[in-house]
């Protein structure tokens, strides 16, 4: 819901949501619009993105796995009060809520092209080791819908009555200024994330050393900030000149930090041809390296935050920011006098 509110008056009024037609856009416009900003839109913090839609291929928009195994299906359908905005995602669950491991696998590997499958994926992320058999047990159906769409709306609520796991993901769309569509859509999430939204100049970047040593070391190597592949990749574009990036070490903690210099630069990643501009990164300036590391309990007790540490990068608040960076300031300055003492 949008409002408009009289500063004057204090009164608010409810602004009327728009259809897509009314703006002159249509589906495949309003599709490419969120998949350029998926990296804001899928909460990799609870799900591991398993692949997205191929051109010419009978495939759902997006497909991932929780905590527990489960199959999420995505579909995001931009037309309002179509029938087959539901329909198609419960399709795509007849072709693949059957898929075993074994094809999830496969999925998975076509669409990141490394060595790593998904099993050690999966472990890497969330901390546990499931069997094979537990993989796709249960399937949940997200269909995207505008906030007006009531049809749509209400054979979900249909479905869920009958015990079949669909929601919706609901967007709306309002007249802005001259030449101007305003789009209002949160996060799919599958329970809430308060910390997900901050934008104030402090960012926590993780090294990626689960994936790869390598990543991690040429971030503390070159002083840099660096995200690869997509979704992931398109995070670096978020910063701009000055802000503070803390490198987190999973298991470790913070272990460097430095300010954006706001220059993206698109790299092939690890150096290789065919991975040509998956490699997004930034130089850091005032680069420098945090002994000993700030642990992850650290940061929580600084802050009187319960960061949640399994994103690829996430904001801070300002205070919280400045906390850290004033508590690293005063960490080194206490290291420098011990090692000074006789």
């Amino acid at each position: 819901m949008l409002l408009n509110i009289n500063t004057k008056t204090h009164r608010a009024e409810k602004r009327q949501a728009k259809r897509l037609q009314e703006f002159g856009f249509d589906e495949r416009g309003l599709q490419d619009v969120l998949f350029k900003t998926i990296d804001r839109l899928f909460p990799e913090d609870e799900l591991l993105l398993l692949m997205q839609s191929r051109v010419w291929q009978e495939e759902p928009d997006l497909m991932a796995l929780n905590r527990d195994g489960d199959l999420f299906i995505f579909e995001l359908k931009a037309w309002e009060s179509y029938s087959a905005n539901l329909l198609q995602v419960l399709r795509y669950g007849q072709i693949f809520g059957s898929s075993t491991y074994q094809d999830l696998d496969f999925m998975y590997r076509r669409s990141y092209g490394h060595g790593k499958n998904l099993k050690s994926a999966h472990q890497a992320k969330f901390g546990v080791d499931l069997e094979e058999s537990q993989y796709n047990r249960k399937q949940t159906f997200v269909v995207m819908t505008n906030g007006i769409d009531h049809k749509t709306r209400e054979a979900i609520q249909y479905w869920r009555r009958t015990g079949l796991d669909t929601r919706p993901w609901v967007y709306r769309i309002y007249s802005g200024g001259a030449d101007e569509m305003l789009l209002e859509m949160s996060p799919f999430r599958v329970s809430d994330n308060p910390y997900e939204d901050f934008s104030e100049g402090y960012y926590i970047l993780n090294t990626n050393i689960k994936n790869s040593r390598i990543d991690h070391e040429s971030m503390l190597s070159e002083g840099k900030a660096s995200a690869y592949y997509d979704p992931w990749k398109f995070k670096i574009e978020r910063l701009g000149k000055g802000d503070v990036v803390y490198l987190y070490q999973s298991g470790v903690g913070i272990v460097a930090f430095g300010e954006a210099d706001g220059k993206l630069v698109k790299s092939p990643y690890q150096g290789i041809p065919a991975e040509a501009d998956e490699d997004y990164s930034m130089k850091l300036n005032r680069f420098q390296k945090v002994t000993p590391p700030l642990s992850a309990a650290e940061i929580k007790k600084i802050t009187g935050v319960n960061y949640v540490f399994m994103s690829t990068m996430f904001g801070l608040d300002a205070e919280s920011g400045k906390a850290i960076k004033n508590f690293i300031a005063e960490q080194g300055a206490n290291t420098s006098l011990q090692a000074r003492r006789p």
